[in-house]
């Protein structure tokens, strides 16, 4: 696996070089899928999950992508429609609703210091980085979803006997929870710093509000920034 990885970036820019990503056959793409279900395989004879090469191969190829947006789209459409649900679906099956209900405050618990736990260790991080307080807030509210590896680690304990199904529904309720939670309440923050651009928007009855922002050279973050245009579509 380690020697694949290294040679994994050389390979893709150099099928992409020579058969310029245009061909109706798409190499490139059957490449990489050929090179995810192979290490894949591997990690499953290792009993390890079968999804974790796909992050590292995600890691190597991550400038190719960068360059290569029609790849990425490509990747992406077959990624989200064919492969991901199945996983999650798999993930889910596991689940015993009758064994959640004793657990929530087992469940609000764990929540609440994972929650913490991600505040703690992105919001400094944030700021530290020149970040304005509003968009480090953001980035944290992004940065604390963990649902993928969240339920990777759950499931590959509970298939490996680690921990019982009492146990694995709690963990994966709260991983579920804590994406669920912060991506909605970032959501919630940035469409009302988007309103705070539409002159009497709560007064206006309105299909959608678009804001477009221009974004000035001094400015760091998409809410300091002034409005470029405002566009309403009204009923």
């Amino acid at each position: 696996m380690c020697v694949v990885l290294w040679f994994m970036q050389a390979w893709t820019k150099g099928i992409i070089n020579k058969f310029g990503a245009t061909r109706v056959s798409e190499p490139e793409v059957k490449f990489i899928f050929f090179i995810l279900f192979f290490l894949g395989g591997l990690a499953t004879t290792a009993k390890s999950e079968a999804v974790l090469p796909a992050y590292l191969i995600g890691l190597v190829v991550a400038g190719v992508f960068l360059r290569d947006k029609t790849l990425v789209h490509r990747m992406r459409s077959i990624a989200f429609a064919v492969f991901t649900p199945f996983y999650f679906i798999k993930a889910g099956l596991f689940v015993s609703l009758p064994a959640l209900w004793p657990a929530v405050a087992i469940v609000g618990g764990l929540l609440l210091l994972k929650m913490l736990t991600k505040i703690v260790g992105v919001w400094p991080l944030a700021r530290l980085h020149y970040m304005h307080h509003r968009e480090a807030t953001y980035t944290t509210l992004l940065m604390a979803t963990g649902l993928t590896f969240g339920t990777i680690s759950a499931l590959f304990g509970f298939q490996n006997h680690i921990i019982d199904q009492r146990q694995y529904t709690i963990l994966v309720t709260v991983v579920i929870l804590s994406a669920l939670v912060p991506t909605l309440v970032a959501q919630k923050f940035s469409n009302q710093q988007k309103m705070r651009c539409v002159p009497g928007a709560a007064d206006t009855p309105t299909v959608s509000v678009c804001c477009r922002w221009r974004t000035a050279k001094t400015s760091r973050s998409p809410f300091d920034s002034p409005p470029h245009s405002l566009i309403l579509l009204s009923k």
